[in-house]
């Protein structure tokens, strides 16, 4: 078997491999044979009829084709091998000379990875932030415990600035009901300002099912551009007033919510809890800001246009997911931003490239220092995924999973690698 291999642009190559006729004859034999099996030939156990007979039920050119497949699908991995090459996705097959005989030559044009060289750890510099917590900070969150455990009782009194009420609403635009312009029981709070700018201050003065009929114009920059700055009718009805208690913030509040002996020991334990968030939202700031200045300083080839489309619709099932995590359809989120997913796919073009950049530039860098996960560390941490999970058969047969043990040793390698460059950055401080 002889091999070229030709360099083409995008990180791209094309393997052109060629079988000498007592190479690709075995192949023949197989095709004959396997057809054989399948064929029913009249006065013929399957497998049995003579390649005569095979031949003139299926023809010589099925008989070739099939074995083109065959060698196809045993020549491509060796040649990709030998020729040490890091392929990635399927490749792009085109029969070049196929007749029983001579020599049966193919190509093949596949996507490989790109030449990676990392740059200098010790020209990238990235100050850390200090992470203070302010008693602002604790008193917002203190507030907010507050109002998670409020008790709300019906009202007979108007509504004012401040009240959580229920309403019911029709939107028209032209005496034409808005689509999507309604709702039933909505319960909102007075001066959040989650509405149509001017449509929650309609609702004071107004007591339980009492109806309103007023006019507002939709702001310019509205999320739908066809209602950018037109002037609509609201039809009202407030439902329910509501009297808020809150909480006096105490310590029978604070043993109400757990293990605190005192006020003053859930204050620091907010505080506590603050800090930490704080510092791992800092940790993810300096270490993204790390990888973005060595990527700047680092030489990195083509970045194969398959990886990048994966990347881009990796990003886009993340949005999709966080937007239907907290409630929403994705299906209403583009028809608001006036969009198609291939839109937002080629809005994510340069962030897909660049993410796509720093896993190349890690994997490299995990290669050249020996940082890759071991198979002890994949098994440690699914037995402590398996003692989270408890014993749900389901998600623990995900877990034991080929392709999670995949994932998990990606993920592993990517975050021993992250480490040893941040210590190589700090060394050189």
């Amino acid at each position: 078997m002889q091999t070229t291999v030709t360099k083409l642009p995008k990180s791209s190559v094309k393997l052109t491999i060629e079988l000498v006729p007592e190479e690709f004859t075995p192949h023949v034999a197989g095709a004959v044979q396997h057809l054989a099996a399948e064929a029913k030939i009249p006065g013929f156990r399957p497998g049995m009829a003579p390649r005569e007979m095979i031949e003139k039920k299926v023809g010589l050119g099925a008989i070739l084709e099939h074995a083109a497949e065959h060698a196809v699908g045993h020549a491509y991995p060796k040649a990709v091998q030998e020729q040490n090459l890091k392929t990635i996705g399927q490749p792009k097959i085109s029969v070049e000379k196929l007749a029983e005989g001579n020599a049966f030559i193919f190509s093949a044009e596949v996507a490989v990875l790109p030449d990676v060289t990392p740059g200098d750890f010790s020209k990238v510099k990235v100050d850390k932030k200090a992470v203070e917590v302010t008693d602002e900070q604790i008193a917002k969150t203190l507030k907010s415990l507050q109002q998670m455990h409020a008790s709300h009782a019906a009202a007979k009194r108007p509504a004012k600035d401040g009240d959580r009420v229920d309403v019911d609403f029709n939107v028209f635009l032209d005496n034409v009901p808005l689509e999507n312009g309604k709702g039933t029981n909505q319960t909102m709070t007075i001066g959040e300002k989650l509405f149509i700018p001017g449509f929650e201050e309609q609702l004071v003065g107004l007591v339980a099912d009492q109806e309103k009929t007023f006019k507002l114009t939709f702001p310019k920059d509205y999320g739908k551009k066809d209602l950018q700055g037109k002037e609509a009718e609201f039809k009202v009805k407030l439902r329910t007033v509501y009297d808020t208690s809150m909480p006096d913030l105490d310590d029978i509040f604070a043993k109400k919510l757990g293990n605190f002996e005192s006020m003053e020991k859930l204050r620091e334990q907010v505080k506590e809890n603050l800090h930490e968030e704080s510092m791992e939202k800092e940790r993810q700031r300096y270490e993204q800001a790390v990888l973005e200045e060595l990527l700047k300083k680092s030489d990195i080839g083509d970045v194969p246009e398959i990886l990048v489309e994966a990347e881009q619709d990796k990003m886009l099932h993340e949005l999709e997911h966080a937007i239907e995590h907290d409630g929403g359809k994705f299906d209403d989120y583009l028809s608001t931003i006036k969009k198609t997913r291939d839109d937002l796919k080629k809005e994510f073009l340069n962030r897909a490239t660049d993410r796509v950049k720093v896993a190349l530039l890690l994997r490299k860098i995990a290669d050249q220092n020996h940082l890759l996960a071991s198979d002890a560390d994949v098994e440690g941490e699914i037995s402590a995924e398996k003692l989270r999970l408890g014993s749900n058969p389901e998600l623990l047969k995900q877990v034991e999973s080929e392709d999670y043990k995949n994932y998990l040793h990606m993920v592993l390698t990517n975050r021993k690698t992250i480490a040893w460059i941040l210590e190589k950055v700090e060394a050189k401080k």
